[in-house]
């Protein structure tokens, strides 16, 4: 299509149309994009579990982690993990959730919020639901708790990844920085809870996926609600 064929077809498309589809090139696609990602990487994720596929890449994962064991790191990855547990996360999210219920609105805060909240409810279904044994060495010692998927790595993703894109979308950080928040902490964390031993590689992998899952809803209800007040405020 040429470039006149492209603006008589343009031309033929209604306005309110046009604006729509600008509007959700800008505000919605990369959103949808990394939703899509997500949902599909859990899917395959969880269904190779299901299905017992994954044994030869975690086992090749847990005895490369094995020969690089130094008592150095091993400490430094033991406080990431701690500083990354669920606990840690939804303490960060409520006093993220309030700041911006202060500085903002309620809409706003909820938007921080629902990310552990929802996290939280579905990892635990999920681990009921696959049942997965840790590593036997010292995954074991967990007792009573499941693998898949990493609780640490599902939550600290929810949570930074949708702190980063609320902070960002309101101004009070930079993209760059924003990108560092979204990545750095749940990369550290995962990686984390192989190094000591008490997830499988493919768990942390689904602790990721579901994370940004569940980050991409958050944000979906924050752009909506901009969304909102942006209409709201052409209609004053």
């Amino acid at each position: 299509m040429n470039r006149a064929s492209r603006a008589a077809f343009l031309e033929r498309v209604p306005l309110r149309w046009r604006v729509w589809t600008k509007r959700f090139v800008k505000e919605w696609a990369l959103t949808v994009l990394v939703g899509v990602v997500a949902l599909v990487a859990c899917a395959k994720l969880g269904e190779d579990v299901f299905s017992h596929e994954t044994g030869s890449f975690d086992e090749a994962i847990q005895s490369w982690v094995a020969d690089h064991q130094y008592p150095f790191l091993y400490f430094v990855f033991l406080a990431i993990t701690y500083l990354g547990s669920v606990g840690v996360m939804i303490g960060l999210a409520i006093l993220g959730a309030l700041w911006l219920w202060r500085r903002r609105s309620r809409e706003v805060g909820a938007a921080a919020l629902i990310a552990p909240a929802a996290a939280i409810t579905l990892f635990q279904l999920i681990k009921q639901l696959f049942a997965r044994a840790r590593p036997p060495i010292i995954g074991h010692l967990l007792l009573g708790t499941y693998a898949f998927p990493s609780g640490h790595a599902t939550a600290s993703t929810a949570v930074c990844c949708t702190l980063a894109y609320v902070y960002w979308r309101e101004g009070f950080i930079s993209r760059r920085i924003a990108i560092w928040v979204a990545a750095l902490p749940p990369f550290l964390v995962g990686v984390s809870r192989v190094y000591l031993d008490v997830h499988w590689a493919t768990d942390v992998l689904g602790g990721w996926s579901l994370g940004l899952l569940i980050a991409v809803l958050g944000s979906a209800l924050y752009d909506r609600h901009r969304l909102r007040e942006a209409r709201a405020a052409t209609l004053l």
